[in-house]
């Protein structure tokens, strides 16, 4: 009981010390903004797009897997996932704004490389039941078509990325490929939606990352007002 006290009192303190910085507050406002309005446009053209006709591909190694309804256990993986990732990156403002930024930009792509190409839903795919992404995605149309690259991969990736508990880590680096079967189990995605994921991932992380190291006003060149006055008096 007394950790957790201590890690939500580490979370107060870390926020605080972070929102008496302009530049952060202008990091958090722009991060949300930005991840909400990608929100949006993804949800909305992937439904309108879910009515044009695709491509469809052999693929060998889904023609071997006899189609299973794996939908309760990825979907209890993800989000499971994302909820104790989210935790963890609320100790570290700078780390959790990284990611919000870093997954917005990743959806952008990945609604762009949809549109580019367009496939059709693999033979013998077995619709994931998702009741939280189909309440932002299903709600015009039931959505088959989202497939190059996975989301569900792609996050995963994403929250492995910036993830520096060793513990959880090492978790992620288990579940990941574990998830990545059971979406090829269920014929959800083509094999190449899956193994492109990772590198999609590692792209915009990285870029976020790099951005926010280089740039003068970037989130790990920005400092509390206390240590600003504490450099200042030396």
């Amino acid at each position: 009981m007394n950790a957790v006290k201590s890690f939500f009192k580490e979370i107060s303190e870390a926020w605080k010390s972070c929102w008496s910085v302009k530049y952060f507050k202008i990091h958090f406002l722009f991060s949300f903004i930005l991840f909400a309005a990608v929100i949006h446009f993804s949800c909305l053209f992937l439904s309108i797009w879910e009515t044009r006709i695709g491509i469809s591909i052999i693929d060998p190694l889904l023609s071997r897997l006899t189609p299973r309804d794996f939908s309760v256990q990825i979907f209890s993986i993800v989000h499971s996932s994302m909820l104790i990732t989210l935790v963890l990156f609320l100790a570290t403002p700078k780390k959790f704004l990284k990611g919000l930024q870093a997954y917005a930009i990743l959806l952008f792509f990945r609604t762009l490389f949809i549109y580019i190409l367009p496939l059709e839903a693999p033979h013998g795919m077995i619709f994931l039941q998702d009741p939280i992404t189909a309440f932002f995605l299903n709600s015009v149309n039931v959505v088959t078509k989202d497939l190059f690259f996975s989301g569900h991969i792609s996050a995963m990736c994403l929250f492995l990325y910036f993830t520096d508990n060793k513990v959880w880590k090492t978790y992620l680096m288990i579940a990941t490929p574990m998830l990545a079967l059971l979406i090829l189990w269920q014929h959800v995605h083509y094999t190449i939606d899956v193994v492109a994921a990772p590198f999609f991932a590692f792209i915009c992380c990285k870029f976020i990352d790099v951005v926010n190291e280089r740039w003068e006003f970037g989130l790990d060149n920005i400092q509390s007002e206390q240590l600003e006055l504490s450099r200042n008096e030396l």
